[in-house]
């Protein structure tokens, strides 16, 4: 079973004193009602006119087009308003390149021929987890890399980079640099950065440690658009005690300020527990991150797997009921039209399919190539294909172990 902490051990005044950072929240990236519907007009009209010159038959583009607008309807519960502006782009999920930028319309071109044409029209990835790295500082309850933490290093740096131009030449739109922690090789990460971000758009994925004003201003300048940052409560001493660090907290709300100084795209994510859900920490999270002044909130489902593997860890479907209810809520009632967009990947993994595999792949530490971090699914060690010098990626699977079919 899961770590169990009674709340009543928390100090108070730490709840309070996070609740009360408003003075934090940073509106640059919200949009006024009318910027914001010009915007999603604009996309639209953009999709549109990608649906008539990509697939030319007026049939065919209307169904193809009403299809690409309901999928995103059915991925987000509803018509998805929130939008945000960083660094010139606008931006509505951390999975989606901001627009306007060629990877956006790239990936536009690609999903419109995925779903016209989608018993010829080959698969695509549009964007890797990529671990860079074995070595973490954290001890974290609900890590899914656990058996491959701090050992000797799998990847070195131009085996790094030969994995990245590997996967731009398959048409990957977007990197995740994960780890272990990614930021414990930051002058190859940057190095890996600026490679990368010629083609793709790059993204960091950190327990906060090592990012700070000096290190995210790097990362913004070396062509990093945004940093996903794991803060898995609100309430510090569960946080530390969740990662297996006494310090993880501030050094997790540190780099998120540090990111938003930046210039960065900032997202925090959680691992949304059976005790955090039953707690009802999920809406209270949110007002916290909404005083982060992050644009962004992934809530991840605890897997089976790497350091709870064997362990009664998976929610139950009132759990599942509460996280989609919050969801809907969040994304779509007036009264959070200001908070973050909330992420949950269950809802539409369930209600329409996985994009893993289909749409991403995930190469662990160790170079083994995954379905998706969650997932041990392994296809093939792309490591091995480096030392054999082969320079075409094999077939990459394509389905869910967990969920079934594929969206």
């Amino acid at each position: 079973m899961e770590t169990f902490i009674p709340i009543q051990q928390v100090k108070k005044e730490h709840v309070l004193s996070n609740n009360t950072s408003a003075n934090t929240i940073d509106s640059s990236s919200h949009l006024s009602t009318l910027e914001r519907t010009f915007i999603w007009w604009a996309i639209k009209l953009r999709i549109f006119y990608f649906t008539c010159i990509t697939l030319k038959h007026p049939k065919k583009i209307w169904s193809t087009y009403k299809v690409m607008l309901n999928l995103r309807s059915n991925v987000w519960g509803g018509n998805l308003k929130k939008i945000y502006k960083i660094s010139g782009r606008y931006y509505f999920n951390q999975y989606t390149p901001g627009w306007p930028s060629n990877a956006y319309d790239t990936l536009i071109k690609s999903e419109l021929r995925r779903h016209a044409s989608p018993m010829t029209v080959a698969e695509k990835l549009s964007f890797v987890f990529l671990a860079i790295t074995r070595k973490c500082p954290m001890r974290c309850e609900h890590c899914f890399e656990w058996n491959n933490l701090n050992q000797k290093e799998a990847f070195t740096k131009e085996d790094l980079l030969k994995v990245i131009d590997l996967y731009q030449k398959e048409g990957v739109l977007q990197f995740h640099f994960s780890g272990g922690e990614p930021m414990v090789r930051i002058k190859d990460l940057l190095q890996l950065i600026q490679f990368a971000s010629k083609k793709s758009e790059c993204w960091v994925l950190t327990s906060g440690f090592n990012v700070n004003d000096s290190t995210a201003a790097q990362l913004k300048e070396a062509g990093c658009k945004g940093m996903v940052v794991s803060i898995d409560h609100y309430i510090p001493e569960l946080h530390n005690l969740f990662r297996g660090h006494p310090d993880s907290f501030e050094q997790a709300t540190t780099a998120v300020k540090a990111a938003r100084k930046a210039g960065l795209v900032v997202s925090i994510s959680v691992c949304a527990t059976k005790q955090f859900l039953d707690g009802n920490h999920l809406l209270p999270y949110m007002n916290f991150a909404k005083a982060l002044g992050v644009q962004f909130v992934q809530v991840l489902e605890p897997r089976d797997i790497g350091h709870y593997e064997g362990r009664e860890v998976l929610l139950e479907k009132r759990h599942i009921e509460k996280l989609e209810g919050v969801f809907t809520l969040v994304n779509h009632t007036p009264a959070f039209k200001d908070h973050p967009t909330l992420l949950y990947h269950g809802y539409h993994q369930r209600k329409v399919g996985c994009f893993s595999g289909s749409r991403s792949v995930y190469v662990d530490s160790a170079g083994d190539v995954h379905a998706c971090p969650f997932c041990h699914t392994k296809s093939y060690n792309i490591i091995s294909f480096l030392k054999a010098g082969t320079r075409q990626l094999p077939k990459k699977e394509n389905y869910c172990p967990r969920f079934g079919k594929i969206a």
